[in-house]
């Protein structure tokens, strides 16, 4: 049997391409896994790590990419819930490590078993990958917008409060709306004409075309809102949805985006707020809450085919992450998430 290797996407210094190479595979310590990467997504916010847009002082040389699928290499002490040889979904959190180990962008990458999910048999890895947001919004929309948890038999009275959405159709937004909706709210969202069906078909009850003249006034009528969740968002978008919030007393929303510059300010009475999700799932606090995510809802949902996995495009191997992150930066992908499969190269 051939000696496994590993190699990852390199990056030398703050906004130069990653350069594939020769890397050593990382040994687990207590409650750590190490996952020999099968498929890896690439974020949108990849490439403003990579240029130091996002404000991380990186290590170099480093390994970015906070987001895993493939099997189960190897365990470390204390590890309870997983064994060699499984399938997993993980969430590697490099941004908080700050460690080339924990970087998803090569074969072999240090996790927490905490932060990682089983995956059905028959679900491929480049789909799984798919899947990596969840986390995200489920910290969004639970924790912080306010929300219940998704439920087979949800409050009869959440029926009766509506939430919108702004950008459903982002991978952001895409799960965003799929828990509201198991939660058992009315769901309101914005989105693009080509995302529409996929979105009436998770259960928003209307889907709003961003760019349209009457997007206030359309979504006015609808209101009020128990919550406004911007998943996506331009500085023109906050100002619209700041109107909103304004005219039923005023509040706070949530930017995936965060605030934006703007020459029109918002009202008083509205603040939009930013916040890093990873961070939720180190807190003693949320334990619980990160045990139901990552050790039941994800796997239950993705072993019943409950939740909905969004479109990806495969790219190639490690060879082809620069050319990803670049197109990530030119704004040319839609609706879909690039994926690269490290074994490739």
């Amino acid at each position: 049997m051939a000696t496994k290797s590993n190699k990852a996407a390199w990056v030398s210094s703050k906004g130069s391409p990653p350069v594939v190479g020769q890397a050593e595979i990382p040994s687990p310590g207590a409650g750590e896994i190490v996952i020999e990467n099968k498929a890896v997504p690439l974020h949108p916010g990849d490439w403003k790590v990579l240029k130091g847009i996002i404000p991380i002082e990186l290590k170099y040389p480093t390994v970015i990419g906070n987001y895993a699928a493939g099997i189960i290499h190897s365990v470390g002490p204390e590890v309870t819930r997983f064994k060699p040889g499984d399938r997993v979904l993980s969430v590697t959190c490099f941004s908080l490590m700050n460690d080339h180990r924990y970087g998803a962008y090569q074969r072999f990458v240090l996790s927490n078993e905490g932060m990682t999910s089983h995956i059905p048999e028959t679900l491929p890895f480049p789909g799984a990958t798919s899947a990596s947001q969840i986390y995200a919004s489920m910290s969004a929309m639970v924790l912080h917008v306010g929300l219940d948890r998704p439920a087979k038999t949800p409050s009869p009275a959440n029926k009766n409060q509506k939430v919108l959405i702004w950008g459903g159709g982002s991978s952001f937004g895409f799960f965003a709306v799929q828990i509201a909706v198991q939660a058992g709210y009315t769901v309101h969202t914005t989105a693009s004409a080509t995302s529409k069906p996929t979105l009436l078909s998770l259960g928003a009850s209307t889907v709003h075309a961003y760019n349209s003249l009457t997007i206030f006034q359309d979504l006015l009528a609808l209101g009020p809102y128990k919550a406004i969740f911007s998943a996506q968002d331009t500085a023109a978008d906050q100002v619209i949805i700041a109107k909103l919030l304004a005219a039923q007393g005023g509040g706070s929303f949530i930017s995936t985006m965060g605030p934006r510059p703007t020459s029109i300010p918002l009202p008083d009475n509205v603040r939009v707020e930013f916040v890093q999700y990873m961070d939720d799932y180190f807190k003693e606090e949320n334990e619980e809450f990160k045990r139901w995510v990552f050790g039941d809802y994800i796997e239950r949902g993705l072993e019943n085919q409950t939740l909905k996995l969004g479109e990806v495009q495969d790219i190639g191997g490690l060879g082809s992450v620069g050319e990803g992150l670049d197109m990530l930066e030119r704004g040319v992908v839609r609706g879909k998430k690039l994926v690269f499969r490290p074994h490739l190269e």
